[in-house]
């Protein structure tokens, strides 16, 4: 199947010249030839199989076109080049499935934008597409609030343990609970999604935690204190403990965050 796509790719970049003459707005063949390339591998590749199905086609276009122009316009003339096709390719090809996905298109443009400066293009790694591939719109939510809080957050397993027993409840509480996460979504589904960003390399979950830092108020939390209530009327007498951990964006994850997030902004 990849070797399909190897081969595939550079037929349909060689007319370019022409794509982009005939294809695209006029505003883009103003534009750098980086960005007008680009442009019309968008519209060839990745609009074609829904021109006439869809009309939003044109809108789609002119948005893509418009998004790299703020993405790219703090890259200086001499430093702006074509992208790899390496990445171009496999990027654009993933934005036919996942353009409708602000967070997740977001990425990919910022990929692309990344890749055009020649002074980070080296940084851009080619699994970048792979892993927003195997990402959810949220997980790009959870990676930029780990960036906003300095590249670590607090971390905690949370269990509802029966008093003077060694026995607790199973699944009471996510296995993974952090408090700056809280407000994206469900914790059971955030919880899952530290999991896939573990495994996609980008975090490394620690269960030690930050030494010298209290994990208290994790046991008053509304979310927690709502779960205890839940239990409640089983009419056990509990208590809640805490095992401290700690969620870290690694050196891959903070360089995926540096090429993939906020270009532009």
């Amino acid at each position: 199947m990849s070797d399909n796509k190897i081969s595939v790719i550079p037929d349909v970049i060689e007319p370019l010249s022409h794509a982009v003459q005939e294809n695209i707005p006029e505003t883009a063949k103003e534009t750098d030839g980086a960005l007008s390339t680009l442009v019309g591998f968008f519209n060839n590749v990745v609009l074609h199989p829904i021109k006439k199905a869809n009309l939003t086609y044109k809108y789609k276009l002119e948005n893509f076109e418009k998004d790299l122009k703020e993405k790219t316009k703090h890259i200086p003339p001499e430093n702006l080049q074509e992208p790899p096709v390496m990445i171009s390719g496999p990027t654009l090809e993933a934005l036919r499935y996942a353009y409708d996905e602000k967070e997740l298109r977001e990425m990919y443009e910022n990929l692309l934008a990344s890749a055009m400066d020649n002074r980070i293009s080296t940084q851009v790694h080619p699994a970048f597409v792979d892993a927003i591939k195997q990402m959810t719109p949220v997980e790009a939510k959870i990676i930029d609030a780990i960036v906003q809080n300095n590249n670590q957050v607090r971390c905690a397993c949370i269990t509802f343990k029966l008093k003077d027993t060694h026995l607790f409840y199973v699944k009471a509480m996510p296995d993974y609970f952090v408090n700056e996460l809280y407000t994206l979504g469900d914790p059971f589904i955030i919880s899952a999604s530290l999991k896939n960003l573990e495994r996609l390399g980008f975090i490394t979950i620690s269960l030690l935690g930050f030494e010298g830092q209290s994990y208290e108020d994790f046991k008053t939390h509304p979310y927690v204190l709502e779960r205890k209530s839940m239990f409640n009327k089983f009419n056990q007498e509990f208590e809640i403990s805490v095992n401290k951990q700690a969620i870290q964006l690694n050196n891959y994850g903070s360089l995926f965050a540096e090429i993939c997030l906020s270009k532009g902004k």
